[in-house]
């Protein structure tokens, strides 16, 4: 009966890749072991993996991130430091959310408490998640009252209780009985949730088509999360019926592919811009591909970047305040770096860590479970370097405890410069989004991106504002403006780039300090950039084309000249011919 199960679940598993394995989208995992019926934790790590987690649990950072852990499920050795009373709404009032203790409950409270018991054998641990999972069934919301059990806020919302629900569930699976497993999975598989606002139901079936909303919407990945984990979750167990799992599982993984594409682009850029982007992300992307790989064996995370760019991009954007003083009251008061991220669109603002709501929490946690090794550690050092610069961190948790258990798996051991894994210039050739880096370093770092506003949209696509952004030596500048399609692109090893677009707009970077200068941007057109305490622009006719040059330099600007259709700028030139600017000194990237 075990092997005719095993042959069943392996089948079901097969049939739910057929839609999406003839695009490339994944690839097996070498040497796969499917789950046995019955077999878990399976979603973040499998019952072999538990004695190196125990180990690492042990270091040092372990047991820092261990202590993290319950602190934020309110100590650990009770069910939570509080509850919310607050009803369950669509839109919920952040600073309330905010005023919640450290430690009320969450819908991973259950998770937390399972990984606990997983760390240390103890039951007493299985049985607080126990109680925890009792609570959401019969209505306790989460200390955001958008996200509960019995009356979601959104689908999306509802995707994170079953996220929470299925978490506990792996990893509590071996300490409950039976009986209890199976009405967990039972409540699961038969949900049928109504949306707290409106007469709309919610079945696995319903969340796995993302509830009708495009791929360019922040809803629609963030709604494939939940029911790929029920279908990882419970197909195989006692009493689950493979054949609909598998087929909600083919459904979410069909979406995972149109997301992956038409929402995010190649290299991360996502339709609705930077914040909803991380909704779609770090609710459903991100840690849907880490269990797809580890308890389905499906790898979307290396063959192609389009997966791990959805949190990758935002490496390459991130630059830190930088900390300092500020004076209250006579005295000079400590002021911590904070990171920043050059925003577009709704939802947020650069303060990349600004805002008290899960979709702005666990890039780094959960992240780096959905990018390659090396890329996790270089991760880990923009971390250390650009998030939490002090010995004291939170790694990444926030007040969540399942963000503390995806940071104790996923955390890399060592760290790595970023500058040595990291390409200097990314290209999203989906939607028309460039990166250029000078470096990883500190607050003093050159960042230019654009974005050219192509693609498939979403309903918030209209609020994303396109054009040039330049951050550098402490100065955020606006500079011009490519638009449409890419006629030009290449890509330095040092991060200088150059750009040009249909229309005959052209944009270039030079890091390579030919110039004396630390960052030379020029655009076509007579662009007002401003000039700061580190920048200077000017404006130039080169041919009959205005080119406006700007530099950033902590010390002398050298001032750019022109003879005939080429700009120089200390010992670099740039070229205006056939509609593209060219660099003179440049060297490509591999």
């Amino acid at each position: 009966m075990r092997k005719t199960r095993l042959l069943a679940w392996v089948c079901a598993m097969f049939l739910a890749a057929s839609a999406v394995a003839q695009e490339a989208a994944y690839v097996a995992v070498p040497g796969f072991v499917p789950p046995a019926p019955g077999e878990h934790p399976r979603l973040l790590f499998r019952k072999a993996d538990i004695p190196a987690l125990r180990k690492k649990a042990a270091t040092p950072e372990g047991q820092q991130m261990v202590a993290r852990l319950k602190l934020v499920l309110g100590g650990g050795e009770a069910l939570a430091a509080g509850f919310s009373k607050d009803a369950p709404v669509n839109n919920a009032n952040e600073a309330e959310i905010r005023n919640e203790p450290l430690g009320t409950f969450t819908m991973s409270h259950p998770a937390g408490f399972g990984m606990l018991y997983v760390l240390t054998g103890e039951k007493r641990y299985a049985d607080l998640a126990r109680e925890g999972v009792d609570r959401i069934f019969v209505g306790q919301v989460d200390r955001d009252s958008r996200y509960n059990w019995t009356t979601p806020g959104t689908g999306f919302r509802l995707s994170f209780v079953l996220q929470g629900i299925c978490l506990a569930y792996d990893l509590c699976y071996d300490a409950w009985p039976a009986e209890y497993r199976q009405k967990v999975a039972q409540a699961v598989i038969n949900m049928k949730q109504k949306k707290v606002d409106k007469n709309q139901f919610y079945a696995l079936e319903d969340l796995a088509k993302a509830g009708g909303y495009p791929p360019g919407s922040n809803h629609f990945g963030a709604y494939l999360l939940g029911p790929g984990l029920a279908a990882l979750t419970f197909m195989g167990d006692p009493g689950s019926d493979d054949k609909r799992l598998a087929a909600v599982l083919k459904t979410v993984e069909a979406n995972l592919n149109r997301v992956l594409g038409e929402g995010f682009g190649d290299h991360g850029w996502f339709a609705e811009g930077t914040s909803c982007g991380r909704i779609a992300a770090n609710n459903g992307v991100i840690p849907l591909m880490q269990s797809l790989k580890v308890a389905a064996g499906r790898d979307y995370i290396s063959p192609r970047p389009h997966g791990r760019y959805t949190v990758l991009r935002l490496m390459h954007e991130i630059v830190p305040t930088g900390g300092g003083f500020t004076e209250k009251a006579g005295k000079q008061i400590p002021v911590p770096s904070r990171p920043l991220i050059p925003h577009r669109g709704d939802y947020g603002d650069n303060e990349l860590y600004k805002r008290p709501i899960l979709s702005h929490m666990g890039d780094f946690a959960q992240g780096m479970g959905a990018v390659l090794p090396r890329e996790a550690q270089a991760m880990a050092w923009i971390y250390d370097q650009f998030v939490e610069p002090g010995t004291e961190k939170t790694w990444n948790t926030d007040v969540y405890p399942h963000l503390a258990v995806y940071a104790l798996v996923n955390w890399p051991d060592k760290m790595l410069d970023p500058d040595e894994v990291l390409p200097h210039v990314i290209a999203d050739d989906r939607h028309g989004y460039y990166v250029a880096r000078n470096r990883w370093q500190d607050k003093d770092d050159v960042v230019v991106t654009t974005l050219l506003k192509r693609g498939p949209g979403g309903y918030k696509s209209g609020a994303v504002r396109g054009g040039t952004m330049v951050w550098g030596l402490g100065e955020k500048l606006s500079f011009g403006g490519l638009k449409g399609a890419t006629t030009h692109f290449r890509a330095g090893k040092d991060g200088s780039m150059e750009l040009a677009d249909a229309g005959g707009s052209a944009l270039v970077v030079d890091f390579s300090s030919a110039s004396g200068a630390t960052a030379v941007i020029a655009a076509t057109g007579e662009i007002k950039a401003g000039s700061g305490k580190m920048s200077k622009a000017a404006t130039l006719d080169v041919g009959g084309t205005r080119v406006t040059v700007l530099t950033l330099s902590a010390g002398e600007h050298p001032v750019p000249a022109v003879a005939g259709d080429t700009i120089t700028v200390g010992k670099q030139t740039i070229q205006f011919q056939g509609g593209k600017l060219t660099l003179g000194q440049f060297a490509p990237a591999q």
